[in-house]
């Protein structure tokens, strides 16, 4: 499949969602669940897009691709910032992290729940289950059953008893989320029509867009907040052709961009660094302007955003030119 600008530029937003989120100042669930829905998940719309059953022989071919791609960072960057947080992490971070026992963040390794060290790969975990789980159901369904099946194994965890398995490698998030991969993978010809190609198109995009983002910032504080919750990405996919219509545009008016395809290569590195660089930042704006201005200045939080999606582009580039082993990826000569 030719690289497409218009998924880089959607990959960028995404990002730049995941990174305003991470940080301060945090608001009400309302506004945060709708902020965070808007980032770490059309990744999987994404995946779901570029998810090619033909290229692989077997389950084999396919374990092993995707283990070099997701498996090999989780557990590289992982290594990193474990011996970091134990040699340094630990005492700057104050009480609360010195009294978490030593072994915990390698159990949350192991286990597929960083939180500790590496919290945003909780996404890593979650889209290695994922896929898992949804390449055998498209090896075997065709058409828009993939797509039927992906709702109801999310619907399930209305009536699935809690259970510390589905904690595991994020098994629950895998089923929350298997939807919006699935639309990107099965409804590929139907996404390359999300453009505003004309006024209807957009109005519909538009309306659509509004009743997901409403039900995502209304429905925390209107209904059960587990009942929100699995229904939260059903959302998020209503506002998929708005969010596709203007990545679209950017492609069209723009063309390409450097900096959105490299950030979409580098995602990974971004998703492992935002947090660390984020808290560098806090800690030098609260010393030049006092703590207390990343309480309640949006301002402050859009600027730091953007400053870490600026400063991680030349740190990602040397680590995914220099340093690909660390990515799972090989070597390659200028």
């Amino acid at each position: 499949m030719n690289r497409k600008a218009w998924l880089d530029y959607l990959k960028l937003i995404a990002m730049f969602m995941v990174v305003v989120y991470h940080t301060p100042p945090r608001y009400d669930t309302a506004h945060e669940a709708a902020l965070f829905n808007m980032g770490a998940p059309v990744f999987f719309f994404a995946a779901g897009y570029l998810f090619d059953i033909d290229k692989y022989r077997g389950f084999w071919a396919f374990f092993k691709h995707r283990a070099r791609q997701i498996l090999v960072p989780y557990t590289t960057f992982f290594i990193i910032f474990y011996a970091l947080w134990l040699v340094v992490g630990r005492g700057m971070a104050g009480s609360g992290e010195q009294a978490i026992d030593t072994l915990t963040p390698l159990y949350q390794f192991l286990s597929g729940t960083p939180d500790v060290v590496l919290g945003p790969f909780w996404f890593l975990a979650a889209l290695w289950t994922m896929q898992l789980i949804y390449y055998p159901i498209r090896r075997f369904l065709t058409g828009y059953w993939p797509l039927v099946v992906a709702v109801l194994l999310c619907l399930s965890l209305f009536v699935i008893p809690s259970h510390p398995l589905f904690l595991c490698w994020n098994l629950d998030k895998a089923l929350l989320y298997m939807p919006i991969l699935a639309v990107g993978n099965c409804c590929r010809p139907q996404v390359e029509k999300f453009a505003f190609n004309t006024s209807a198109h957009a109005v519909l995009w538009l309306l659509m867009a509004v009743l997901g983002l409403g039900f995502l910032v209304v429905a925390p504080l209107s209904i059960d907040r587990e009942v929100a919750y699995v229904l939260a990405p059903l959302a998020v996919i209503l506002v998929l052709p708005l969010y596709t219509a203007v990545c679209r545009w950017l492609e069209s008016h723009c063309g390409s961009s450097r900096f959105a395809r490299a950030v979409a290569i580098t995602s990974i590195t971004y998703l492992a660094l935002q947090n660390y660089l984020i808290g560098v930042i806090k800690i030098v704006v609260a010393k030049l302007l006092g703590s207390a201005i990343l309480d309640n200045s949006i301002l402050i939080k859009v600027a730091i955003s953007v400053a870490v999606m600026v400063l991680l582009y030349p740190l990602a580039m040397i680590i995914e030119r220099y340093f690909p082993f660390i990515l799972g990826k090989r070597y390659k000569k200028p």
